[in-house]
């Protein structure tokens, strides 16, 4: 579903992490050290769903919009603040 080769590269290394843990689980029936999970397979989903929906918006936006939308993403050392912004912005603060 997705086109773009960086896109599905990055989705494939993080499904190649969650099944190593997954069988690593079935293999020792211990539980996961969640900080590595958080690290290596929670975060990253996190940012390849922010992409993907990125790309999304860029090209329906192509469509319907005269001029191109082009996003950067947001600085990784600046995330949580742009996070923090648009939530005081939404609770109308």
């Amino acid at each position: 579903m997705v086109d773009s080769p960086e896109l599905r590269s990055e989705a494939a290394r993080i499904r190649d992490r969650a099944r190593d843990v997954r069988l690593e689980f079935r293999r020792s029936s211990k539980e996961p050290q969640w900080d590595l999970v958080e690290e290596m397979i929670a975060q990253p989903l996190r940012e390849l769903k922010r992409n993907v929906s990125e790309e999304l918006l860029r090209r329906s936006a192509e469509k319907h919009a005269p001029v191109p939308i082009d996003r950067d993403p947001v600085p990784v050392e600046f995330t949580d603040a742009v996070q923090k912004y648009y939530e005081s912005l939404g609770s109308g603060r």
